[in-house]
């Protein structure tokens, strides 16, 4: 993946990938697209964990196994603000709003995402929608030689 003949070719077709997934992302929410990042980078941190551990990544694989906030690791104002460049003080009245709007929860520890529990039919849509586009980012870099 690092040969640099490809180089340009995985840019292209990540950057569509990345594009389209935001687009659906913006038309199945009422969210600005800052706020959509900030739910995005939320929803992330609080699940990236699982994938280090295959038998619990497994367990929360299908669409009807949300993954129960229990297991789910918060993350802080300053994380997000930082992992998206944001000033802490936009990062903080952007996510006070979506605290306001039941959009994220929190707890002790930080940050987490409320829309399994909010809007579950969004979430299942997305999911879905998600791995349409990164079936079709793969089939696009196997098209051009590129193996993944």
């Amino acid at each position: 993946m690092n040969d640099p003949k490809h180089l340009r070719i995985i840019s292209r077709a990540s950057m569509d990938y990345v594009v389209s997934i935001y687009s659906a992302i913006l038309r199945g929410s009422r969210h600005d697209p800052i706020d959509a990042l900030i739910l995005s980078t939320v929803a992330v941190a609080n699940v990236a964990h699982l994938n280090a551990d295959k038998a619990l990544s497994q367990a929360y694989a299908g669409i009807e196994t949300p993954e129960p906030q229990e297991i789910k690791r918060p993350i802080s104002r300053n994380a997000v603000a930082l992992s998206l460049g944001l000033s802490y003080e936009t990062a903080r009245r952007r996510i006070q709003k979506l605290l306001n709007e039941g959009a994220l929860i929190e707890v002790d520890a930080g940050l987490l995402g409320a829309n399994e529990v909010a809007n579950p039919d969004m979430v299942k849509a997305m999911a879905e929608q998600n791995a349409v586009l990164l079936r079709r980012l793969v089939r696009q870099l196997r098209e051009q030689g590129i193996e993944v």
